[in-house]
């Protein structure tokens, strides 16, 4: 047995395994459907494009004419563009829309010569005019397949050209009065056609396939600068079988994803960004791949068909991001015949939208749109004890999609639709715990999107002008409660709202969950109240649980501690309140190691391990004037600290991010210099930044800022 024989088994196997998850998945959604019947001719779209705004432009042939329409995002045509030469063998193979919205359709025309040529048509928007054209002959068989734009809005078309031995890579780049800049052409010595290629980042991928003896072919993809400066390794990918790329795309972190058949299955690949490693795969039997896109969630959807010619139907499957099987479409046409799904594109609502050609008494263009999975990207606050109408949006929410919530304590009411968001009327009860809980959005057919981050329940409380209050929440750490004394708030009633806020990304003081305390209608001061908040072991390692304390956060100086009594039994904090409309959460003293509270810092005795001097301040470094570089060097020196004397430094920025911390001890005269370089090495930039120095004496808290 050959190695290709064996390559070709496991594929097999491979591919049933595959199939068989793929039926399982749910059916997609039919937004909306359209036909185009030329009458007297086959009509076939071979290419299809989405805007920003979602309006819908696809290519392909009227019998032997290009024929191109743009639809609105509801599938409502516009005027068709017919662009005809008088002779046969006419076919469009891509079209895209610059960035000024001009229309770009690239394919192969039959020449006065009765060859074939690269065609590249451009257009304004709405197919107003035809601006200009541009045409490559090598004296032999050329066809454009492809057709993608830059930022600049240079235009690259690619297909193959035949060398009078056999056919080649051959890109082209156009500046955007499609004049040509630069060619590239690739030749592994025997049959190489691209049908696609895709921009990562200003990297331009081509992909098609090579042929590799006999009838058998393999995936080849062929990796360009913006320029057409060829960056190897160019990439081969061989089953055992006949293997040929026919659509490439990329997802948000960079990777490739190709779309290919081999032999007669769907195959989905997908490698990383320098194409050097494959990372995944996935196969579908029975099915001839025709395009691939990805969309917002980095689902890959293949579309195509399955069948045989007389009896195909398109099929469509999205993969996840694993390239796990998420959901599949197909359709049958109402003569039972030839309907081919050709390409595939994702709108702004990861909306899918193939094009290809339905089989009636002829061929007529067959555009269908699928909506989008569901999606979350924001859900409004849910208010324990109350009914509120909480909003939803996200990509693939239907009038039909069903809402629930994993806390039983829980309810749902009224429901109501509009321009893809729904609002609903929703009750937790009192017994919910404040914080996150998880939603779940289910569509009709099945899919199903749950996040466990975006839905926060919050309490609010209003408190008659004059009386007490005393608030409590359940938190997933037990009991936090706010004590307001009679008389905290005179004249006017005043609604408290309670939500908790998780720990900023690299904030090493706050412990847990911080508790947002919003006043209305007061809007600085809480000075009577008193805030208990609960703290985990778990979270503190090893930090000593008495020397914790109740702090809240200064947009200025970060983190302001209050004095504070810990009840280590209850693993409680309270404090009496301060500031509203601010977020307040148990902390840690950074410097201390189990030192002292933190104070307003700055001035003190030399030799008390207090600096008496932080300068410049501000820094300003290149400035030429008293707040530049000092004696010492460049950098802000910390002066008073005892000479010889051992301490530990630390410096964070305002959201409580470390951006330096060093245990030294000062110079002779007392004195330390830090050089403003951060942790990782680069300058501290234009701030506001927190120092805190521990060293013979009690820690010490301060601000300087820079000025760069």
């Amino acid at each position: 047995m050959t190695m290709r024989t064996v390559k070709t088994i496991l594929a097999a196997a491979l591919a049933a395994c595959w199939a068989a998850a793929a039926q399982a998945a749910p059916s997609m959604i039919v937004l909306s459907s359209a036909t185009y019947n030329s009458v007297g001719a086959d009509d076939r779209a071979t290419a299809v494009y989405i805007d920003p705004a979602g309006n819908i432009f696809v290519t392909g042939n009227s019998g032997n004419d290009y024929l191109s329409i743009k639809y609105t995002k509801t599938l409502t045509p516009g005027t068709p563009m017919i662009y005809t030469n008088g002779r046969g063998g006419n076919i469009p193979g891509g079209i895209a829309v610059d960035g000024l919205g001009n229309i770009l359709v690239a394919g192969m025309e039959t020449n006065a010569s009765f060859l074939q040529d690269y065609l590249l048509l451009k257009y304004s928007s709405n197919f107003g005019a035809l601006l200009s054209s541009a045409s490559f002959d090598s004296g032999n068989y050329d066809r454009a397949t492809a057709v993608n734009t830059d930022g600049q809005n240079n235009v690259y078309v690619t297909g193959f050209s035949n060398d009078g031995l056999t056919d080649n890579f051959y890109t082209i780049k156009y500046s955007p009065a499609l004049n040509q800049l630069s060619t590239a052409a690739y030749d592994s010595g025997d049959l190489d056609q691209p049908f696609a290629m895709a921009f990562n980042g200003s990297d331009l991928i081509v992909a098609g396939y090579t042929r590799a003896g006999g009838t058998n072919n393999n995936v080849r993809l062929v990796r360009y600068d913006n320029q057409l400066n060829y960056l190897p390794p160019s990439v081969s990918f061989d089953s055992g079988g006949d293997d040929r790329a026919v659509g490439v795309a990329v997802d948000s972190d960079g990777n490739i994803i190709v779309a290919a058949r081999q032999a007669a299955n769907m195959l989905a690949l997908k490698y990383d960004s320098t194409l050097t490693t494959l990372l995944s795969s996935a196969v579908y039997a029975g099915g001839t791949p025709t395009g691939v896109a990805v969309d917002l969630a980095d689902n890959v959807i293949l579309t195509g068909y399955t069948g045989t010619a007389g009896s195909a139907d398109f099929f469509t499957i999205k993969y996840d991001a694993a390239l796990n099987a998420v959901s599949t479409a197909a359709y049958n046409g109402g003569a039972n015949g030839t309907d081919q799904s050709n390409a595939v594109a994702v709108d702004a609502e990861d909306n899918l939208v193939v094009a290809g050609q339905s089989s009636s008494a002829d061929f007529d263009y067959f555009i269908v749109k699928y909506n989008a999975s569901p999606r979350l990207s924001e859900v409004t606050p849910l208010y324990i004890g109350e009914t509120a109408n909480v909003t939803l949006t996200g990509r693939g929410l239907l009038a039909d999609t069903a809402v629930s919530f994993s806390d039983p304590g829980i309810s749902t009411g009224a429901y109501s639709y509009n321009s893809g968001q729904i609002t609903l009327a929703v009750t937790p009860s009192a017994a919910v715990v404040l914080g996150v809980t998880t939603i779940t959005v289910t569509n009709s057919n099945g899919e199903s999107y749950t996040s466990a981050a975006l839905a926060r329940t919050r309490l609010r409380q209003t408190i008659a002008a004059g009386a007490s209050a005393d608030i409590t929440a359940m938190t997933t750490l037990g009991q936090i409660s706010l004590s307001v004394p009679a008389g905290s708030f005179v004249g006017l009633p005043e609604t408290i709202t309670l939500s908790p806020e998780a720990a900023a990304s690299g904030d090493i003081q706050q412990v847990g969950e911080a508790l947002f305390v919003a006043g209305t209608p007061s809007t600085t001061s809480l000075l009577n109240l008193t805030i208990t908040l609960r703290y985990s072991v778990a979270d503190l390692a090893g930090y000593a649980e008495g020397e914790l304390s109740l702090a809240y956060f200064d947009s200025l100086a970060g983190w302001v501690t209050l004095p504070s009594s810990v009840n280590t039994s209850a693993k409680t904090v309270t404090a009496s309140a301060k500031p509203a409309n601010t977020k307040y959460a148990v902390v840690k003293l950074i410097n201390t190691g189990g030192g002292g509270g933190g104070g307003g810092g700055g001035g003190g005795a030399g030799g008390s391990g207090i600096p008496a001097k932080v300068y410049p301040n501000p820094y300003r470094p290149g400035s030429g004037g008293s707040f530049d570089d000092s004696t010492l060097g460049a950098g802000i020196v910390f002066a008073g600290l005892g000479a010889g004397q051992a301490f530990k430094l630390t410096i964070v920025d305002l959201a409580g991010q470390l951006v330096y911390q060093k245990s030294a001890s000062a110079d002779a005269s007392g004195k330390y210099l830090w050089d403003t370089k951060t942790a990782s090495g680069g300058n501290a930039t234009t701030g506001v930044y927190i120092y805190y120095i521990k060293g013979g004496g009690e820690p010490v808290k301060g601000k300087f800022s820079i000025i760069r």
